[in-house]
């Protein structure tokens, strides 16, 4: 049995729209990603999967409408745009180049700073929530600033 997607309502959980899932795909495309390597379903997070180069979109690629009070994280605000461009800019082309980190949060940070810095179209505060999720990804006893050298955020 399938299940739907939980995020305890800090994304959103509901189905997308045909125009939400197309937006998207469109996006992911202008991005460099083959349309034939992108997926949606209501049963898995959005997120890239470099063993086979594809691209997942799943319900929780928009933020929620009404987050519970109080748990509204960075990235519990990334937009839609973002969020691809974390998966695909940040994901993708690192991985792509053979630059994915090891580590889960510095891969994870690097993903956000390399959205923020290097996609076309988005806005000032998409990218600054980008940059926001990015520090909020590290471990409390962990700086940007002691690690910026080991990820690679200088060039696309």
């Amino acid at each position: 049995m399938l299940r739907k997607i939980n995020t305890d309502g800090i994304r959103n959980e509901q189905t997308l729209t045909q125009t939400q899932i197309q937006l998207a795909i469109d996006f992911a495309v202008s991005l460099g990603m083959p349309v034939d390597n992108i997926a949606y379903s209501d049963n898995y997070f959005t997120g890239y999967n470099p063993d086979y180069d594809i691209l997942l979109i799943g319900t929780d690629l928009y933020p929620a409408d009404n987050p519970p009070q109080g748990t509204v994280s960075a990235n519990g605000r990334v937009s839609w745009k973002g969020a691809i461009a974390h998966e695909l800019i940040g994901h993708r082309e690192a991985a792509l180049k053979g630059l994915a980190q090891t580590d889960k949060e510095f891969e994870e940070a690097q993903a956000s700073i390399r959205a923020a810095r290097f996609t076309p179209e988005l806005d000032l505060t998409e990218r600054i929530i980008l940059l926001r999720d990015a520090v909020s990804r590290l471990p409390e006893n962990i700086k940007m600033k002691n690690i910026k050298n080991q990820l690679h955020i200088s060039e696309r």
